[in-house]
């Protein structure tokens, strides 16, 4: 987000793309100049009809002094002298970037363009024609002198340049991808052929109504760069309800983008990213959906079956006609809802969703891992050998992966050396042995698990112990040595061979 609004910002400052105004009409001068100034100063408030009787009156005010300097009798040249000569000493007071259009009348504050929207306002009245001409965000005037044109430049702004309009071209470019606006097809025109039809949409001429427009396209901009969303979003509105432009639609999804990703744990975001997938649906949005899914379900802080179904039933219906993401859902919502009763203790409803999230995917290894993780946090509830083996046995056989995983089968050594300890503890030698030998095939079939040291301590142990109530040390010390060179580092297991030792001297 930071990289697409450094590129936005630079919108701010650069480039060009060219447009025409169409002649003046013969109306009424003054009814005409308040539809002009209703334009550009738009509103129905008290305060907005305040700056607007201002504006009119501050504008009557020079007008007067020019008619009364006969200006519409002089040449072309020297009659747009004088209107240089009466803007500048009556508002051109102060140059400040992005000014917006009330301050060019209450403060003497301007920008190229706003100074460039009001000489086209007195150029019409004088009767003068001209060309507006749009450099990136800005927008400069060419007033028609009949020999010849000049280009109305203000003091203080900078003077348009191929290499700026070419920087503020592949800026804009950029965020055009960054957002993902432009369909991948479309890449392979030119440069010019993307800005011409993704900025203006290939305009030629303004009207003054476009050129307000543009104005507050330029406002919507500016509060954009001051995170001002809300401000930005209404700003864009009166743009579209003056004249619709690619541009205004390109600010409008930045701030969508803006807006579902400045945080992320609230509904708004999450529409504010729906909006953007509606306009431009697959990647990357389209991901980024499926995750915030993901998201939801798993940092609910009390997860139940009613929001876990309510959530993907409204992530399914969103996306019905795209069956990618009606998989990636489903595997995320047995995968959740499984995670759900494990946390629960509920086994039975952990193997319905784990079992149709494995038959889904069978050969998934990712699956694979989560599974058999919380097939075991399942099975730490279970203390009990007897119980637990069953669940083994039940769980190995829907999933034989499991029998290759060392958490798992870490898991079944644990509870089988419960097993032999059990037997030989109530000294009943036969199934002692019996399942000493299963442990043993279990240990020999299976790579060293996390726990396996401690497995062999327990049931090597319990032989030796079992021997040792008998007074048949050096049996006792037999099961010892064999556990010593299953867990050759055990101190225990060294320390009892010692013991028993001292027995057979």
């Amino acid at each position: 987000m930071k990289q697409l609004s450094t590129l936005l910002f630079i919108l701010l400052f650069c480039s060009t793309l060219t447009a025409a105004h169409a002649k003046p009409t013969a109306a009424d001068h003054s009814a005409e100049l308040d539809q002009q100034l209703q334009l550009l100063l738009p509103g129905t408030g008290l305060q907005e009809q305040s700056v607007r009787a201002y504006a009119k009156e501050r504008l009557n005010e020079m007008l007067t002094q020019l008619e009364a300097q006969n200006i519409r009798k002089k040449k072309p040249h020297k009659a747009l002298a004088m209107l240089k000569e009466a803007m500048g000493e009556q508002f051109l007071k102060k140059h400040q970037p992005f000014s917006k259009i009330q301050f060019f009348f209450t403060q003497g504050q301007y920008d190229q363009t706003t100074a460039s929207a009001v000489y086209a306002l007195t150029l019409e009245y004088l009767g003068l024609p001209y060309l507006l001409q749009v450099q990136g965000t800005e927008v400069s005037i060419l007033v028609d002198l009949g020999k010849n044109t000049e280009r109305i430049s203000v003091k203080g702004a900078e003077k348009p340049n191929a290499e700026k309009e070419r920087q503020f071209q592949s800026a804009y470019l950029e965020v055009l991808r960054s957002i993902g606006y432009i369909p991948d097809a479309e890449w392979n025109h030119s440069p010019d052929q993307l800005f011409n039809r993704y900025y203006l949409g290939g305009d030629q001429q303004l009207t003054l109504r476009q050129l307000a427009s543009f104005l507050y396209y330029r406002q919507a901009l500016r509060a954009y760069t001051d995170r001002a969303w809300a401000a930005s979003l209404d700003w864009l509105y009166l743009a579209r309800q003056l004249h619709p432009w690619p541009v205004q639609e390109v600010l409008q999804r930045a701030i969508w983008l803006q807006l579902a990703t400045e945080d992320t744990k609230t509904t708004t975001s999450l529409d504010y990213l729906w909006k953007i997938w509606e306009r431009s649906p697959g990647a990357p949005w389209q991901g980024q959906l499926i995750h915030r899914f993901n998201d939801l379900l798993r940092d609910h802080p009390t997860p139940n079956s009613w929001m876990i179904d309510s959530t993907y039933m409204a992530f399914q219906q969103r996306f019905k006609n795209y069956p990618g993401a009606l998989g990636q859902l489903r595997e995320i919502y047995y995968l959740q809802s499984a995670r759900m009763y494990a946390q629960q203790g509920n086994t039975t409803s952990v193997m319905n969703y784990m079992d149709s999230l494995y038959r889904y995917q069978p050969n998934n290894t990712a699956i694979h891992e989560v599974l058999a993780g919380m097939l075991v946090w399942s099975l730490r509830k279970e203390r009990a050998f007897e119980p637990g083996l069953e669940q083994i046995v039940i769980y190995s056989r829907k999933y034989p992966f499991l029998t290759t995983n060392p958490i798992f089968v870490d898991h079944h050594l644990m509870y089988q050396a419960e097993k032999v300890r059990y037997y030989f503890d109530q000294d009943d030698r036969i199934k002692g042995l019996e399942y000493l030998d299963d442990f043993k095939r279990l240990a020999t079939s299976s790579s060293r698990t996390p726990r396996y040291n401690s497995w062999v301590l327990t049931a090597y142990l319990a032989a030796s112990n079992y021997y040792y109530r008998q007074n048949d040390f050096r049996q006792a010390l037999n099961f010892i040595e064999q556990g010593r060179q299953e867990s050759p580092t055990d101190p225990y297991l060294d320390h009892r061979a010692d013991v028993l030792l001292k027995y057979l001297r």
